[in-house]
């Protein structure tokens, strides 16, 4: 298992990415760079745009289901590196599976935790 010492406590911030210096991230920065860590690839670079394009109280939140469903494998079980869209009432977008329990997420009080899933959310693949 990977070393995400590091990233638990970090605090939301949109753009943000772990290791800038800033102590915060954002869901799909936290899950470009878990991914990173498990050897992965990152796919990061392919949606600066959406930075560019959108600010935080812009960004249409159904872009991150819209971009899991036309990128990603949708699964039945969670592997290591599976991407989850949680559920609204857990205050957060974007999950990853560091084993096939455990997720990295932003909690509702925003800021990175580790917590046992399951099966909660919609999980896919990304590569």
């Amino acid at each position: 298992m990977i070393n995400v010492n590091d990233l638990i406590g970090l605090r939301y911030g949109w753009n943000k990415r772990p290791g800038d210096g800033s102590n915060q991230t954002d869901c799909f920065q936290l899950a470009c760079e878990i991914r990173r860590r498990l050897g992965f690839g990152d796919y990061g670079d392919k949606y600066e745009w959406v930075y560019q394009q959108y600010s935080e109280s812009e960004f249409p939140r159904r872009l991150i289901a819209k971009w899991l469903l036309e990128n990603g494998i949708r699964q039945e079980k969670p592997t290591t590196g599976s991407v989850v869209l949680l559920p609204v009432l857990t205050g957060a977008a974007l999950g990853t599976y560091i084993d096939s329990t455990s997720v990295l997420f932003i909690s509702p009080e925003l800021g990175v935790i580790r917590a046992p899933f399951g099966l909660v959310g919609h999980i896919f693949w990304m590569d």
